[in-house]
Formats: C-alpha cells, sequence, structure tokens
C-alpha cells in the first residue's frame, strides 16, 4: 500500500504516529533516504495512515502579517546559535516563564539527530545550532505532543515546515496552547550520510569521543564542519574542503522531495517562521549591524500575541521591525526550492555502486576542478 509518491514523502512520520497498530516505521531506500514502510501482516487497512499524510490534504498556509529583523544582546549565549538566537531565547521563555515544554532537534548519545522534548536548560544548549542533516521524529513524538497539550501545558515545537505539518496533520485542531515554529529549510540531508561521514573522519583523524556536531555559530566557526569534545574543537573543515557541508549547501546530497518542496513559498505553514535574516541592508537602509541576525516572520495572530508577550519579558531581545519583502526577496527557501546541482545524478549513480563516502569524494574533486578553472578563466579575462 502506497500512503503517497515517494518522491514527496518528506519522512514526517505523521502516518507512523497515527498508525493504530503502530506497524508503520521509517526505513532506508537505496539511497539512504527514511520512507514509511508498512508491516502487512499487522496492517488492518484502516487507511488512517493515507489520509493524515499532509501530500494528502489542502493544507492550511497564511500569509505573514508582521517581519522583524532580531537577535539576543548576550554574545555568550547565541554564541553556538547560528544567527540571533531567536530560537533559544523562545525555548527559555516557553520552559522558564511560562512553564511548558518545547520539543526541538538534538543528537542523541549515537549522534543520531532526534527531534525531542526539552525542559531544562541543559536540553536547550543541545538544541542550538543549525543541524543540516534530517531529523528523526518518532512514532511516539506527535501523540506525546498532543497528550501535553491535552494537559494544559503549552508546548512549542520548532522543526522544519514539512515536520510542523505533519504535526498539525496529525492532531487535526489547533491548540491555543501550541507554538509552531518553522525553520527557513534549505533542504535535508539523510542521516545516512552524516553518520558516515563522522565514523570515517574519526577514524582517519584518530578522534575518540564526539559529544556535539556544528555547522554554524557566532564565531570563527561559522559555516564550518566541525566536531567537539565537551567544549573542545576536534576537528575543524570549511564548507568547500568538506564533502558532507559541500553536499548539503550545494544541493547534491538533499533528499529527493527536497527539489521539489511545497512548502518553500511566501506563504507559511506555522505560526512563526524563524532563519537567517539573508538581504539585510541590501535594498534598505540598515542601522545595525547586519551579522548574524534572524528573521522572525509572524504568520497568525497567535504567533503574534506569543511573540509580543516573549519580547516584553525578554530583556536582551532586540526586534526591528521591517518589511516581509525585503526578506522574501532573497530566496530560494521562501520562494522555491532549492535547484538540484548538476552534479546530482553522478552522485546517485557512483552512490548506488560504490557508497556514500566514496561518491561525494568524486564529487569534490570534481567541485575543486571546476573552481580552479573558473580562478583561472577570471585571471586572463
Amino acid at each position: 500500500m502506497e500512503i503517497c509518491k515517494t518522491n514527496l514523502c518528506t519522512g514526517c512520520n505523521a502516518c507512523g504516529n497515527i498508525c493504530p497498530k503502530r506497524c508503520i516505521n521509517l526505513q532506508e531506500n537505496q539511497f539512504g533516504e527514511l520512507h514509511p514502510v508498512i508491516d502487512n501482516n499487522q496492517c488492518i487497512h484502516c487507511n488512517q495512515c493515507i489520509k493524515v499524510c499532509p501530500n494528502n490534504q489542502e493544507l492550511p498556509y497564511t500569509y505573514p502579517i508582521k517581519c522583524f529583523a532580531s537577535w539576543i544582546s548576550n554574545n555568550k549565549k547565541r554564541k553556538k546559535c547560528a544567527s540571533g538566537g531567536i530560537g533559544t531565547t523562545m525555548s527559555e521563555y516557553v520552559l522558564f516563564k511560562r512553564n511548558g515544554v518545547c520539543f526541538g532537534t538534538k543528537y542523541d548519545k549515537n549522534l543520531n539527530p532526534i527531534v525531542t522534548k526539552g525542559t531544562t536548560t541543559n536540553d536547550i544548549e543541545t538544541f542550538k545550532g543549525s543541524k543540516y542533516v534530517q531529523s528523526i521524529i518518532s512514532n511516539q513524538t506527535f501523540s506525546e505532543v498532543k497528550q501535553m497539550l491535552r494537559n494544559n501545558q503549552l508546548v512549542l515545537f520548532i522543526g522544519t515546515p514539512c515536520q510542523i505539518a505533519g504535526l498539525k496533520c496529525y492532531l487535526k485542531k489547533d491548540y491555543e496552547n501550541l507554538i509552531t515554529v518553522d525553520l527557513i529549510c534549505h533542504g535535508v540531508t539523510p542521516g545516512k550520510y552524516l553518520k558516515e561521514e563522522i565514523s570515517y573522519i574519526k577514524s582517519k583523524c584518530n578522534i575518540k569521543h564526539i559529544t556535539d556536531i556544528r555547522f554554524r555559530s557566532n564565531d570563527e566557526n561559522d559555516f564550518n564542519l566541525t566536531l567537539w569534545d565537551g567544549e573542545k574543537c576536534t576537528y575543524k573543515k570549511d564548507v568547500n574542503h568538506s564533502p558532507y557541508f559541500s553536499g548539503f549547501l550545494f544541493g547534491v546530497t538533499l533528499r529527493e522531495n527536497c527539489f521539489s518542496c511545497q512548502y518553500t513559498r511566501p506563504e507559511r505553514i506555522s505560526d512563526i517562521t524563524i532563519g537567517d535574516f539573508i538581504g539585510l541592508g541590501h535594498n534598505h537602509p540598515f542601522t545595525y549591524s547586519t551579522q548574524h541576525v534572524s528573521s522572525v516572520i509572524i504568520n497568525t495572530l497567535k504567533g503574534e500575541k506569543f511573540y509580543k508577550e516573549l519580547s516584553e519579558e525578554t530583556e536582551d531581545l532586540i526586534n526591528i521591525e521591517r518589511e516581509y519583502k525585503e526578506r522574501l526577496a532573497y530566496g530560494p527557501s521562501l520562494r522555491y526550492p532549492f535547484k538540484k546541482h548538476k552534479l546530482r545524478p553522478l552522485f546517485k549513480y557512483i552512490y548506488l555502486k560504490t557508497g556514500y563516502l566514496r561518491a561525494m569524494r568524486i564529487i569534490m574533486r570534481i567541485l575543486s576542478i571546476k573552481r580552479t578553472l573558473t580562478i583561472i578563466s577570471f585571471k586572463f579575462k
């Protein structure tokens, strides 16, 4: 039984969460992408999985009502954050001032990126930073959110737009005590690739222990793949010399559905959308530094009320209202899906023959040659 077309599946796992027999599990396909697989021996053909899938429904998109350039002034607090530290600020507010719970992505002890509940300061620390990999939603995640909502707890759920869509379709109704925050998403890479990359680096560089993987930060490590053992950086490669980072950023290794993503549009699926404020100050003057500033896009009245209350109670949060069209002008993630790199078909072909590590390293050599030829061509013009 097909839940939705394979090339459209985002792996949101709404189907696995709603299945009454728990007979749907995410499994890797031939390219390492997670897709739902049904145990036909247990399936009772209730079709709830088909009905709950966001790809089979009309989704409630809304056009934003406000947009801010935002950041927290506490540089120490946002050092590990990708830009302005807004996700961290929201989480702290919900946990410590509203006695609620937040859901975000962290690495488990085996460095699997998972969407999980956060209730402590340490949890918020693990949520910080862009993961640049698909995070896993278990078969219990959405039901856990639903139970907390029914208990009248305030729930903050931060995830990719497709994960927000999966949660909303699973819940089937809007809850006043649920705040959904989607990330401006470039696309996601299968977790299998990251695990293989890290395993290779550990072996090659004789790294014994890793507690964190980072790609973005508010310091000299920004746009570098860095590995950490506690507070010690044990490995660092910039995007142009990191096969994994390059594959992600250039659109070689993203999930197939990311190239036809229905959520990369001006209208949004969540209450609030956050991400880097790309293009800030390019066409309209901005009197502050444009470095490491978040765009906070308010999409619903509920989101507006929540963010207003948060801002009033957070002393180090700075908000400068801007026109949404200023952020919208710099795509693609708010206007259209990221385009496939021309080398993606070659990557997929080699991947099936030799696996991720060799495939991406061959692609890296080709990219390096192209960059060299471009530089030479430019010098002799």
